[in-house]
């Protein structure tokens, strides 16, 4: 049931993406989502997809995981075609809504799939970096993204124990009634709420058992150097971002 969900995994494989640095990919990331929303023009649309298809095949991940995390937003997709067609919009406007936000989810999950959540953190700590001069405690930040990115998948796994259990109890969440599956999702809610409180206070004992201070300097185990292929990819995001930049303005 919840196998589809891919949003936080890391998926661990050699690929040119999953060498960048996180800096290198975070940057893209930013740069590739205000450019999804700032353009309605189709032309920039198509060099958009052709962007981010370069950067899936890039990752040597296979394209059935991309599938399932493009499935797991399904319902949102629906829920925002009915809302167009009952408002009357544009064609073009909801197909283009669409697009938006199945850019945004694969193009995020590019970035979750090959970057493991200590260098995600690394990446958001460099990238806040500048909030510091105006007192925001940057690290605190940063950590609490990373940990809540990894919690995702944890909880899913958690979620699809407990409803083997359950179904292993009688419980039919597939093929009961409407009020059936009502009370079936309140039984798993309820479990997934009381693991995810247990997990997190082992991991805050874990973390404080090997005296982890959120205030003093880290160090890393990985060297993140910045090497060509993140200038490559970096000033290709740059360049598009100029050009649709120029289409707003003018």
């Amino acid at each position: 049931m919840l196998n589809k969900v891919m949003i936080g995994r890391y998926y661990p494989i050699n690929s040119l993406v999953h060498k960048m640095n996180p800096l290198a990919k975070i940057i893209c990331v930013l740069l590739f989502i205000i450019m999804t929303f700032l353009t309605f023009n189709i032309r920039f649309n198509i060099l958009l997809f052709i962007l981010l298809i370069l950067m899936l095949f890039n990752t040597k991940i296979p394209l059935n995981i991309y599938l399932k995390t493009i499935l797991s937003i399904k319902w949102l997709i629906l829920f925002i075609l009915i809302v167009n067609i009952i408002f009357r919009s544009e064609l073009q406007i909801t197909i283009i809504t669409i697009l938006r936000l199945i850019y945004v989810v694969l193009y995020t999950s590019i970035l979750t799939l090959t970057t493991p959540p200590t260098e995600i953190t690394y990446g958001l700590e460099k990238i806040f970096l500048p909030l510091r001069l105006i007192g925001i405690p940057v690290n605190k930040m940063a950590l609490s993204i990373s940990l809540a990115l990894r919690f995702i998948p944890t909880i899913i796994d958690q979620g699809n124990k407990i409803i083997k259990s359950q179904a292993s109890r009688g419980i039919d969440y597939y093929n009961s009634n409407f009020h059936g599956k009502l009370l079936a999702i309140k039984s798993l809610i309820i479990p997934m709420f009381v693991l995810s409180f247990k997990k997190a206070d082992e991991l805050a004992d874990s973390m404080e058992v090997r005296l982890y201070n959120i205030n003093k300097k880290r160090t890393n185990f990985r060297q993140n150097k910045w090497q060509f292929y993140d200038t490559f990819i970096v000033l290709m995001h740059i360049g598009l971002f100029i050009l649709i930049m120029k289409e707003v303005v003018l």
